[in-house]
């Protein structure tokens, strides 16, 4: 859980290292975001608004909570399954806040000379979040303004269009 001042306790930082590694899915050969040490730049980039502090915030918050994690002695010894189903319950749970933070990791990532070139989307079947299910009533015009569920997808501040 964040300290008070909301800045990322110790616990947080780890929890997010293996949170970063299952949003970016890589090659074996690839290292992911948490092992790449790119926490800091997430961080960096997200203390730059205060909507995207406050769902990073929101995301640590609701992964120290997790109940799996509390009954096995950790994140950590979480299983990488229960560690994905954890993520994708807090997706559900906190869609808005899971789009943003996701955005800024997919940013920091593909940003990173160390990585490879950025998707042209993230429609592959091995993204595992960010799957998002359109409204059937939207047209077209509102499905390229990133309009879901009734409200416009929030980007993270830097990104390009087109690019979440």
């Amino acid at each position: 859980m964040p300290n008070h001042d909301g800045s990322l306790s110790d616990a947080d930082r780890l929890r997010l290292v293996h949170a970063l590694n299952l949003m970016i899915p890589v090659e074996e050969s690839v290292p992911g975001p948490g092992t790449l040490g790119l926490l800091g730049a997430v961080e960096a980039r997200a203390v730059r608004d205060k909507l995207t502090l406050s769902a990073l915030l929101r995301i640590v918050e609701a992964m120290s909570l997790d109940l799996t994690a509390h009954a096995v002695g950790g994140y950590s010894a979480m299983t990488e399954r229960e560690r994905i189903d954890s993520l994708l319950n807090i997706e559900r749970t906190l869609p808005d806040e899971f789009t943003i933070v996701l955005n800024i990791v997919r940013d920091v990532y593909y940003e990173d000379s160390r990585t490879p070139p950025r998707p042209q989307n993230f429609e592959s079947e091995n993204e595992i979040f960010g799957k998002v299910s359109w409204k059937p009533d939207l047209n077209e015009s509102q499905r390229a303004r990133g309009h879901v569920h009734g409200r416009a997808v929030l980007r993270s501040p830097g990104s390009k269009r087109g690019q979440s």
